[in-house]
């Protein structure tokens, strides 16, 4: 039996205090505390060194002595320490798949940034916070008409303000336009007169309309909403709460929409590479 060859070796560790005796007694000598060898009705576990069985209760081994609780702690903080590498990969991960942004008020960084970039073969985009060099009514007012088809962009926030202003003003000449038009028709039209004039005010308000849709919609784009958010203009009071989502800043957290066209991006690369 198990209990009699250690009797025999007269060299155990004391299962509970760790102490090395060398008597033939199985009580401990420091703790007297008795040795459960080979009892058994208790359960076992293996030693997390030597893998021989001893009590499962037993805080050290009886043949090589290794304290069981240290081993415990050891593999706790060996998987802690994983835990928190593959955390810290993960968060690395994370920033290497951000936008890198960088600031473009500073014309020598940009340039030295573009330049690296290229060097490395990485597409860049400068995403300022408008279209327009310096947003005003009129550059803005342009982009507001040149684009009124056009949802594949963003739109900055001062381009948009300026661009609505400037095309609702646009509404006067517009209007004084359709009176000339009108009254030209009056002397040979007469009775078309009406009829003409609600033409050509129904296209001056579809195009608005259809204007400020689209340009709503790269507002969304640009403040990283979606764009479906663009129909409560035709809401019974969800035109104030697009106009209020309006005036959120730039959001500048994913590369899906910049201010450049990716059609007309699409056709310039296709030109340079002869297709």
């Amino acid at each position: 039996m198990l209990q009699e060859r250690m009797l025999k070796s007269a060299m155990f560790y004391c299962q509970r205090c760790g102490k090395k005796n060398e008597t033939e007694n199985m009580r401990c000598s420091y703790c007297e505390t008795y040795q459960q060898f080979d009892v058994s009705e208790i359960e076992k576990k293996n030693c997390k060194q030597c893998g021989k069985k001893i009590p499962v209760n037993a805080n050290y081994c009886s043949y090589c002595g290794l304290d069981q609780a240290q081993i415990l702690l050891k593999e706790l903080d060996e998987t802690s320490q994983a835990k928190e590498k593959e955390n810290d990969q993960q968060k690395d991960d994370q920033k290497n798949n951000e936008i890198p942004t960088i600031d473009i008020s500073d014309p020598q960084k940009l340039k030295e940034f573009i330049k690296e970039a290229k060097k490395e073969g990485i597409k860049v985009h400068v995403l300022g916070k408008n279209e327009s060099f310096k947003p005003g009514i009129v550059p803005s007012t342009k982009l507001f008409i040149k684009n009124w088809v056009n949802v594949n962009k963003r739109m900055g926030r001062a381009d948009f303000w300026w661009g609505l202003l400037g095309t609702f003003l646009l509404s006067i000449p517009v209007g004084a336009l359709i009176s000339l038009i009108v009254s030209l028709f009056q002397g040979f039209l007469p009775g078309n007169v009406e009829t003409i004039s609600k033409l050509c005010m129904a296209a001056w308000l579809a195009f608005f309309y259809v204007a400020l849709l689209t340009a709503m919609i790269r507002r969304l784009h640009d403040i990283e909403l979606p764009a479906y958010l663009a129909l409560l203009l035709f809401i019974p009071g969800g035109d104030l709460i697009s106009f209020i989502i309006a005036t959120l800043p730039q959001h500048r957290t994913k590369s899906t929409y910049t201010f450049e066209d990716p059609k007309k991006s699409n056709k310039n690369n296709d030109h340079r590479n002869g297709k």
